[in-house]
């Protein structure tokens, strides 16, 4: 299984969204992904088409939001 791994300093749920740099038409929304009891969030992408992508994560953490952008290549 093909992942994008984000590591935090607590556990997380996130709420991951794609949306592709190339096509802004073509989208992929992942609903939600937990971290593990350490912290680390993998994303899994292996059903997520080739390209340059833009990766929004939202989750709460001690009654704050958050959202962190990422701009990832993903390879064919």
């Amino acid at each position: 299984m093909k992942t994008v791994t984000f590591s935090f300093d607590h556990p997380v749920a996130a709420k991951v969204f794609f949306s592709c740099v190339s096509d802004p038409a073509l989208k992929h929304e992942i609903k939600f992904v937990r971290s593990d009891v350490h912290g680390l969030l993998h994303v899994p992408v292996n059903d997520v088409p080739k390209g340059i992508w833009k990766l929004l994560l939202e989750w709460n953490y001690d009654d704050r939001d958050f959202c962190m952008e990422r701009v990832i290549e993903l390879p064919g």
